[in-house]
């Protein structure tokens, strides 16, 4: 493996056809792995990190950073800063770290977590995970059969096409899943949520059995607690809501076991 050191200036670094090593130090740097399964640290200041092919690892550390995996199974680390992570093609995993990130996965099936501050997590194509972490923020799923997991805070999470798993957890969150049938998950103390678009020929809704301490053990259990406020039905369960937008009580209750399992 070749080593390639950078200085404590804005260094521009390429690799070699290999398997390179390569530390850009202080400065704002440009580093480009090219071909080979490369290691590329930024360390400090605004970096611009490109793997190119092969299975690479880039880290920006500090600064506000950008990681562009290219081909292959790269893993991109943000740390800390404003970081814009692009996993491109592949089977990546981008982990955003401190700040306001913007992660995309691109083609591939994809990992993506967001850790601390608002960020925008996209998963492109692909079959992808998506975990927000902390902060407000912003999970696209795209094309696929995506999960999806708002976390702490108060986001919004959109499937997309395909099948996919909506779980907003702690905060006031915003769900639409898309095309598919989509699986929406609440566990209890997780705040006031919105779905937007429950379809409920395609769509489920899993609630946790005993939720937030209550008497719910079945389907009729949580269709009894429903009441209909405007054209949407709103679920409560002590100081936690689901609104069903679109959804009538009369709909829910009739047959609530068609759509809503408990578990």
């Amino acid at each position: 493996m070749a080593t390639i050191p950078g200085s404590a200036f804005d260094d521009v670094i390429k690799g070699s056809s290999g398997d390179d090593l390569a530390v850009g130090g202080a400065g704002n740097d440009q580093m480009n792995g090219k071909s080979g399964n490369d290691l590329l640290f930024g360390q400090d200041g605004n970096d611009t990190i490109e793997g190119g092919s092969g299975n690479d690892v880039l880290t920006g550390l500090s600064g506000d950073d950008e990681l562009q995996g290219g081909s292959g199974d790269d893993l991109l680390l943000g740390g800390s800063g404003d970081d814009t992570l692009k996993g491109g093609s592949g089977a990546d995993r981008l982990v955003a770290g401190d700040g306001d990130d913007a992660l995309s996965g691109g083609a591939g099936d994809d990992i993506l977590h967001g850790n601390a501050g608002d960020d925008l997590l996209e998963g492109g194509s692909g079959d992808d995970l998506l975990s927000a972490g902390s902060g407000d923020d912003v999970l696209l799923g795209g094309a696929g059969n995506d999960k999806l997991f708002g976390e702490a805070g108060d986001d919004m999470l959109t499937g997309g096409a395909g099948n996919d798993v909506l779980s907003g957890g702690a905060g006031d969150d915003i769900l639409r899943g898309g095309s598919g049938e989509d699986l929406f998950i609440f566990n209890g103390g997780g705040g006031n949520d919105i779905i937007l678009d429950f379809h409920a020929d395609d769509d489920t809704l899993r609630i946790a059995k005993n939720i937030n301490g209550l008497d719910v053990s079945s389907a009729a259990d949580v269709a009894a607690l429903a009441t209909e406020e405007g054209d949407s039905t709103v679920l409560t369960f002590g100081q936690d809501t689901v609104t069903l937008v679109g959804v009538s009580v009369d709909d829910l209750q009739a047959d609530p076991g068609k759509f809503i399992m408990v578990v």
